[in-house]
């Protein structure tokens, strides 16, 4: 299986580069140190900062979660202009287009966390003296960066990044029309 996620990581090497910015960047501002910085290499950590054990529970949530969000609001950002022109206006002959399609896969790709990451946020949260309303608010956050590193361990994300991208169109189809109306109306 590490073949497959070497594959994808490589076919989406701008996302993945990205992800790496973000969370050299989050280890930076919390403070870690960071072990090893190369990101290109053909193993799991193809695309992830090698860093010390995060002890504290802020900074554990902070690592996992900074690139996630970033990745996410830019993946989603690049994607709406290749996947609504593309696959809602059929602008099939615009090579910009084309270019931005592939970016916003590429980063909706490599959304998530290593999963030795998403094991130690999960020890730094649920088996210290945490409060338990913070349990239960880091609880659905957790859940999504645990079935995500999951995924992305066999290479997965790359499909349903894929599968996001032409449904994406359809979604803000849904919601756009209403909030037009709700403009004009106001």
């Amino acid at each position: 299986m590490r073949i497959i996620y070497v594959i994808v990581k490589l076919l989406t090497l701008p996302g993945a580069m990205t992800h790496a910015f973000f969370e050299h960047m989050s280890c930076r501002i919390c403070k870690i140190l960071v072990e090893d910085a190369r990101t290109v290499r053909a193993d799991e950590m193809l695309s992830h900062i090698e860093h010390e054990l995060v002890k504290r529970r802020g900074a554990s949530f902070d690592i996992c979660f900074i690139p996630f969000i970033f990745n996410l609001f830019f993946g989603i950002a690049v994607l709406c202009s290749g996947s609504v022109a593309i696959l809602y206006l059929g602008s099939f002959k615009n090579a910009l287009l084309w270019f931005l399609f592939y970016m916003g896969i590429s980063l909706l790709t490599n959304l998530f966390p290593q999963m030795e990451d998403v094991m130690m946020l999960k020890e730094n949260i649920y088996n210290g003296k945490t409060n338990i309303a913070v349990k239960i608010i880091v609880a659905p956050f957790f859940a999504v960066l645990y079935i995500g590193a999951q995924l992305e361990r066999f290479g997965l994300t790359l499909i349903t990044s894929v599968g996001f991208a032409f449904a994406l169109p359809y979604i803000l189809g849904l919601f756009v029309p209403r909030l037009y109306d709700f403009i004009m109306s106001v």
